[in-house]
């Protein structure tokens, strides 16, 4: 039986990780940014999110653009292209294309002799042409490549562009069966790679340029030279494995799938060689890489359990060739798939036919060639052009269009040089006459200024003593908008529940107990703040012996009823015995409540908060555990700071006053307990706080 040749894992498989390190890291090769230009590194960790956990790109992408202020064009092309690799992820390249197209209208319009926007420029290009190079638009993908190469082929670009462009040209040339001139160009990429040392972390670009070579080889017909060069690709893997990705899970995933890739295409060659007990070994191992253990990339296992249908046909082993088929269907019915759908028709009718199903057969055929005919009507429409003559025509009118620029800047410079001139001439004129102008009401301006300094001491000790006053009733209105929002909260939840709900009276004497034992902490509240001195650093502890696994229960139970807004489920895990402790309860509750909320204001909808207590030696420690947004590390100097700038919006768009925590680490301090957090972005938080028990036990 005829196999298939690997079309589908022509290294287009690795364009997606090219482009987005090309998005970002070009922002990031900037040697001085901007402030609107560092927004762009803040959407740096979708490109990590496409591979462990690529549903949270976009609500990622999302949160940072509305937490922004301001929306640089770098910020708003930046979340446009979020969207345009996450749906080309996932195969949707219809709703892929409007992202990038909207991108590139946003960045064309930017300075393009800036190195950083010329590879923003160039990335986007690149992403288009590769969505057109999918869905089998190859003219207007060598339309793009050409209208870019001469951006790619300046020396200073070289390095940083140039040799992608050669491999995407040379994916073009492939796919048009042009496998000589294919091989010159990923040649050609992989010799301008080994020149550049800007970057170490190119091996996948290194191992990438290798494969496709051995790939040409395969489709003509030379089998040595194939193996030579998937071997070479196969070492990058192993002597620079950590050298594909400058994150730690981005390298192992992009090393482990490149191998993957490898190994497939040295089993192709091993089955040509009737080596079938090492291809099916070499077939299986890539796909459990990539079904199994990376499975955001299912879609290249694919292609293999096609061919190791193939295999078992060979072998004349039908039933395990019905089972890979079978269970190759379940996953074009998930991830469609042009090229592997027409060899599971076509391969269904081999095995109708080798097991005497005489119609099966004929209907699979008959699906098999109707497909094929559709496919080879737009193979046909796209293989008609050229690429080689089209890049030259493209490049010699691009040299006339640059010899007309440079002709119109010209004329433009001698003009401006001419209107700068006259204008210099006239300056100097003002400045002359303003000067002597000046002179005569020096003196004067000498008599006022010294009046006017004295009056300025005056006012300026009057602005200290009303900018403290003003300061000090800031602080204390933010205190008690904040300590106050979540009790009142939870008695307003209260009270609906009683109005419309109709509960048991056990049941809502409950809820009336919570309401006033709410209302009481928040008259305590009231009264502190009414005596507090804000310029003092010790707060007035009131303790008692307090059941601790009480206390947090009770917290817990009010705090569930701001965490119901959000579909949140707050979870307490008591010690196993109760336990006492000396504590001012009512500032603790304050403590505790304030961590909670924050737990539930950075969470997301529907996620799980833990509150968990555990005895340690004379301490108690309590911890909230949330798996929101996380705090980003240079947050985390500032985050017990009462001056600090921490403040953020919530995943629902809460409002923040940056007090909370700095207001529990005063509580916390005053019971010689210590808090303290750990933290990372999009990896969510815990907050500890340790209090000693106040006996010696």
């Amino acid at each position: 039986m005829k196999l298939l040749i690997p079309d589908k894992f022509i290294p287009a498989i690795y364009c997606w990780l090219a482009l987005t390190f090309c998005v970002f890291s070009a922002c990031n090769n900037s040697q001085k940014q901007t402030e609107a230009e560092k927004q762009i590194d803040l959407l740096a960790p979708t490109d990590r999110l496409s591979i462990v956990a690529r549903e949270k790109m976009l609500p990622y992408a999302d949160s940072v653009y509305r937490a922004q202020k301001h929306k640089t064009p770098y910020l708003k092309a930046g979340r446009l292209m979020a969207y345009s690799n996450y749906y080309d992820l996932k195969a949707q390249y219809a709703q892929s294309t409007p992202y990038v197209d909207s991108a590139i209208a946003i960045i064309a319009n930017q300075d393009l002799t800036d190195s950083t926007w010329t590879n923003y420029y160039f990335a986007a290009n690149i992403h288009k042409a590769v969505l057109l190079f999918k869905t089998g638009h190859y003219s207007s993908a060598i339309n793009i490549y050409s209208d870019i190469k001469g951006l790619a082929d300046r020396p200073g670009n070289k390095c940083r562009i140039g040799y992608k462009l050669d491999n995407n040209i040379g994916l073009i040339l492939y796919k048009q069966q042009k496998f000589d001139e294919a091989r010159r160009y990923f040649m050609l990429a992989y010799n301008e790679l080994k020149e550049c040392s800007a970057d170490k972390y190119v091996a996948g670009y290194e191992q990438q340029f290798l494969d496709n070579v051995g790939l040409c080889f395969v489709k003509q017909e030379n089998a040595d030279s194939a193996l030579a060069y998937y071997r070479r690709a196969l070492h990058v893997t192993i002597a620079d494995s950590d050298k594909f990705s400058r994150d730690a899970v981005q390298n192992n995933v992009s090393k482990q799938v490149s191998r993957g890739v490898i190994i497939t295409n040295m089993a192709q060659v091993f089955v040509k060689q009737n080596k079938l007990d090492s291809a099916e070994m070499f077939i299986k191992k890539n796909i459990v890489i990539n079904a199994l253990t990376f499975k955001n990339e299912i879609k290249y296992a694919q292609l293999s359990q096609l061919y190791l249908a193939d295999l078992f046909d060979l072998r004349k082993q039908y039933p395990k060739m019905k089972e890979t088929l079978a269970s190759l269907r379940k996953s074009l019915d998930t991830i469609h798939n042009d090229e592997v759908e027409l060899g599971w028709r076509k391969s269904m009718a081999v095995y109708a036919g080798k097991n005497n199903l005489p119609l099966e057969e004929l209907k699979f055929n008959n699906r098999y060639l109707a497909f094929k005919d559709s496919l080879n009507e737009a193979r046909l429409a796209n293989t008609a052009s050229d690429i080689s003559k089209e890049l030259k025509a493209k490049g010699q009118q691009m040299d006339i269009i640059l010899l007309q620029k440079d002709n119109e800047l010209s004329h433009l410079y001698l003009w401006i040089t001419i209107a700068l001139s006259v204008m210099a001439l006239a300056i100097v004129a003002l400045v002359y006459y303003y000067y002597r102008k000046g002179k005569k009401k020096n003196d004067a301006l000498s008599l006022l200024n010294s009046e006017v300094s004295e009056q300025n001491d005056k006012l300026e000790f009057a602005m200290v003593e009303l900018e403290k006053s003003n300061t000090d009733k800031e602080r204390i209105l933010r205190v008690v908008a904040h300590d106050l929002r979540d009790p009142i909260g939870g008695v307003a939840s209260l009270v609906d529940t009683i109005l419309n709900d109709d509960l048991p009276e056990e049941d809502e004497k409950q809820s009336l107990r919570l309401i006033e034992k709410s209302l009481g902490n928040s008259l305590t509240l009231i009264n502190e703040l009414l005596v507090l001195d804000f310029g003092a650093e010790q707060i007035k502890l009131h303790k008692e012996p307090v059941d601790i696994n009480e206390t947090v229960i009770q917290c817990t139970a009010l705090m569930q009823l701001i965490a119901d807004k959000k579909h949140q489920q707050l979870k307490f895990t008591p010690l196993p015995e109760p336990l006492t402790v000396r504590i001012d309860k009512k500032k603790i509750e304050r403590t505790i409540n304030n961590l909670v909320g924050n737990a539930i204001k950075f969470s997301p909808a529907g996620e799980k908060i833990s509150i968990n207590l555990q005895q340690k030696n004379n301490a108690v420690i309590i911890s909230v555990v949330d798996n929101g947004i996380g705090i980003p590390p240079e947050m985390l100097g500032e985050l017990f700071n009462k001056f600090g700038n921490t403040r953020r919006m919530g995943t629902a768009g809460e409002k923040s006053f940056g007090l909370g925590l700095s207001v529990c680490k005063q509580i916390v301090e005053a019971h010689s307990g210590k808090i303290w957090v750990k933290s990372e972005p999009q990896a969510g938080t815990v907050f500890y706080v340790e209090l000693p028990l106040g006996y010696d036990i």
